[in-house]
């Protein structure tokens, strides 16, 4: 009796083990089909319609979240470049909106989207934008844009491959011409408002070797793709956070400053001061002519008193009536000459000379800074300043020659 009911126990027990096998294989087959499944659905890229950076983040994650963090994301939608454009288009009308939109949110040129009804517009200069670029031409007024938009992405990658879309190499994607459509214009004036491009033209006239993205997007180790998707172990991707003139260390890679001589004046204490341009391929500053770098020395003595001077970086254009333009709004349809530019060109050096009105029979303290400024308002509250390189010297006095 005891045997029989032995075997009914064993039975029942393997029964539940196998039902229990049987279910956990059933749900691990079920998940990894469902995971497959939503992985492996093909996607559709219609030929002449931009796909949304979203679509793209699915399986580029690391990519999209770089490229979420940078300005060219915001482009459309930060409230500097809102300001700006609704006071030029209340100035200038649609003549401004195209010029604006056309960098800023540049899926209008195809699309006609200018009232930014459509998410693939607000994101501003989108992924899908730059990978359908196959060239740029700087004589098209209107847009300089060379676009194939479609199932094909357009990338810097030779052996690129991809079971989302098809891809292709572009040697495009690797050279400075990729940046110059939004990185250099004219105006109907001719006068230059961008002109980073033929900056970096003449850098390389200067026998500079550098790409704008070997410096603006350099590569870092990252997931081409999300590992869910396709595994590619220890993949270098350029870097899609993009840093320009805002960020510090692109700042400080870009300018070298130096305090090289102290010495009795006449009417103080002479200064001198070397700034060259060490790192950038361009002017610095570039970009608007609302961006400004600042050189300033001030001298404190033992007694407290303090002097400063400064020397300003930058391109100051005028209006019509011969007015400087400080405002973002105006300066690309208002603009009619350079007044002057004193920005530091690519490799320039420059020795520059300071004359302090102070005792020179105390002890002295110098400090040079640089300091970048962009103030595309004439308001503080919507100023970008960053100090970026600073010195300081110890005067005793017994040493002022």
């Amino acid at each position: 009796m005891r045997g029989h009911r032995g075997r009914q126990d064993a039975e029942v027990r393997g029964s539940l083990l196998y039902c229990l096998l049987g279910g956990f294989l059933l749900w691990t087959l079920t998940s990894i089909g469902c995971r497959r499944s939503e992985m492996s659905e093909p996607i559709v890229f219609p030929a002449g319609r931009f796909t949304s950076a979203q679509q793209c983040g699915t399986c580029h994650r690391d990519i999209y979240t770089a490229w979420r963090g940078s300005q060219h994301a915001r482009a459309a939608q930060n409230p500097i470049f809102r300001e700006s454009y609704e006071e030029a288009v209340k100035v200038a009308g649609e003549a401004a909106t195209r010029l604006c939109l056309t960098c800023h949110a540049p899926t209008v040129v195809l699309t006609g989207d200018y009232a930014l009804a459509q998410e693939v517009t607000r994101e501003g200069i989108t992924c899908d934008f730059c990978h359908s670029l196959k060239g740029t031409d700087l004589e098209r007024r209107e847009h300089p844009f060379l676009l194939e938009v479609g199932a094909t992405k357009y990338g810097p990658i030779r052996d690129a491959a991809s079971t989302g879309h098809r891809v292709a190499f572009s040697e495009f994607h690797l050279s400075s011409l990729q940046c110059a459509g939004c990185h250099e214009y004219r105006n109907a004036h001719e006068v230059p408002i961008l002109s980073t491009y033929s900056e970096w033209e003449l850098y390389r006239q200067r026998g500079g070797d550098k790409e704008c993205q070997q410096c603006h997007m350099p590569q870092v180790l990252a997931n081409i793709v999300d590992p869910k998707v396709k595994r590619v172990q220890g993949a270098f991707v350029n870097l899609h956070t993009m840093p320009g003139g805002h960020a510090r260390d692109q700042l400080v890679r870009a300018l070298e400053m130096r305090i090289v001589e102290a010495q009795r004046a006449p009417r103080g204490l002479r200064v001198r001061v070397r700034i060259r341009n060490v790192g950038a391929g361009h002017a610095v500053p570039t970009g608007s002519p609302t961006r400004r770098v600042i050189l300033r020395v001030e001298v404190t003595t033992e007694s407290g008193h303090r002097v400063r001077q400064e020397r300003v970086y930058q391109r100051l254009l005028l209006d019509e009536h011969g007015r400087e333009i400080r405002r973002d709004s105006l300066l690309f349809t208002e603009a009619r000459a350079v007044a002057r530019d004193t920005r530091l060109a690519p490799a320039e050096q420059r020795m520059e000379e300071f004359v302090l009105p102070v005792p020179t029979d105390e002890n002295l303290t110098i400090t040079a800074t640089l300091v970048y400024l962009y103030s595309p308002h004439e308001r503080p509250e919507t100023e970008t300043r960053i100090e970026f390189l600073s010195e300081r010297k110890e005067l005793l006095s017994r040493w002022i020659r």
